[in-house]
């Protein structure tokens, strides 16, 4: 293994559209075989797997976002994605974490210097089993219908 791993910035400003443009460039001047992509965000993850798929450069990358949202938890199930997973947040689970720790200041009681909350990685294969009710709402495999 080399020394050294070339590392890249792009800013894609969190956003689709100019992380999709961002990555296109890059790929276009870029000799790399395999790239790992870390993205600050579910939808700069996903610009850069659209860029990697026209260029049919998909098999060489692997990519990773943030907020598992409901487009990339859509790009998790569908085949030969370079979406590899996206880390799952949920500030819906939040809440009475934070009420106990907003009552325990407001009643003067002991706190811990810092709270944390369970985050997972999610992936092809758990997806399904941390949003089971995806399919409820409309969050499916956009491939079956291709």
């Amino acid at each position: 293994m080399a020394d050294s791993v070339p590392v890249v910035s792009l800013d894609g400003d969190g956003q689709f559209k100019t992380s999709l443009e961002k990555v296109r460039r890059h790929i276009r001047l870029s000799k790399a075989r395999r790239v790992l992509v870390s993205a600050a965000n579910d939808p700069s993850a996903l610009g850069a797997v659209r860029a990697f798929q026209e260029a049919g450069r998909e098999s060489g990358c692997a990519i990773v976002g943030q907020n598992a949202e409901p487009d990339a938890r859509i790009e998790l199930r569908s085949r030969r994605t370079p979406l590899v997973a996206s880390v799952g947040y949920f500030p819906e689970r939040y809440g009475p974490g934070l009420v106990r720790l907003a009552l325990d200041i407001l009643s003067k009681r002991p706190v811990p210097p810092a709270v944390f909350t369970r985050h997972h990685i999610i992936t092809a294969e758990n997806v399904d089993h941390y949003y089971p009710n995806d399919s409820l709402l409309g969050v499916t495999d956009m491939s079956a219908a291709v």
